[in-house]
């Protein structure tokens, strides 16, 4: 598919995606690249140039009716959580989508309070948002999007901001969310998080998408490194440089966090 903005600024070029229900799935590259752009066309914000999207096999028409169902199904966490939150209470924002969703009052309570109840938000639920810290806001607003159970979230730079033991909390959410049999697409500059976290990793550059595999794949792509300006994560980094050095043995799977990485030391 292809995506032009007004200005005639081509951001998505020519470009070919097919995710896998029930994954973890990060979306990488420089600032430009095209992921934010990308992601505002999975829950129809935005309507390529060229090309169709399809949700579960069956092609967007864009109707107000199929918009509607869509965005049942994929809920959206932006960057900036003062984005999202715009009511007057934590309770209140959480509650503004299953609201709308034309829920029984009872289900409305519930749903949100279970939402609060997984991201540690329950206990600030009266407070007014402008309140919140950086983290409390981006707990809130993934809160608002769990308590409507969309099948997908997608989260762009969803550890932007936290501190390492926030970004651990928000990275074991997100997998709390997975292990329910959602899908969970982000975007993150944090490639240790990316590395750890992943099932599937999406490289793009310049508006396409240059690379895709696991973690381990991409991050030894050298070429795929220099051409979107990535990093190889610290862990293995550190690992390959032991190796090299005979200190440790090669494994047939490369350490992908800290502790398998201290394992491996013994």
């Amino acid at each position: 598919m292809e995506f032009s903005y007004l200005d005639g600024t081509k951001a998505i070029k020519n470009l070919s995606i097919n995710i896998v229900r029930g994954k973890k799935v990060a979306l990488v590259g420089n600032n430009g690249a095209g992921k934010t752009t990308l992601f505002l066309h999975f829950n129809g914000v935005h309507r390529p140039s060229k090309g169709v999207i399809r949700f579960k096999g069956e092609k967007i028409d864009y109707s107000n009716k199929q918009l509607k169902e869509l965005r049942k199904s994929i809920g959206i966490v932006f960057q900036d959580p003062d984005n999202q939150l715009f009511s007057a209470s934590v309770y209140q924002d959480v509650s503004f989508g299953p609201i709308n969703l034309g829920w029984p009052e009872a289900v409305v309570r519930e749903k949100v309070e279970q939402a609060m109840q997984k991201t540690s938000t329950w206990s600030i639920k009266d407070k007014p948002t402008h309140f919140l810290s950086h983290g409390q806001k981006k707990r809130v607003a993934i809160a608002g999007i769990l308590a409507m159970e969309p099948e997908i979230i997608i989260l762009d730079e969803p550890t932007a901001g936290l501190d390492p033991v926030g970004t651990g909390q928000m990275m074991q959410l997100l997998d709390q969310f997975n292990q329910t049999g959602a899908t969970v697409i982000l975007t993150s500059h944090n490639l240790d998080e990316v590395y750890a976290w992943a099932d599937d990793i999406f490289v793009m550059e310049n508006g396409n998408i240059i690379a895709q595999g696991n973690p381990e794949e991409i991050f030894r792509n050298e070429e795929v490194l220099r051409r979107a300006n990535l990093v190889k994560p610290w862990v293995l980094e550190v690992y390959d440089h032991l190796v090299a050095k005979n200190m440790i043995r090669h494994q047939p799977q490369s350490p992908r966090n800290r502790e398998q990485l201290k394992n491996l030391l013994g």
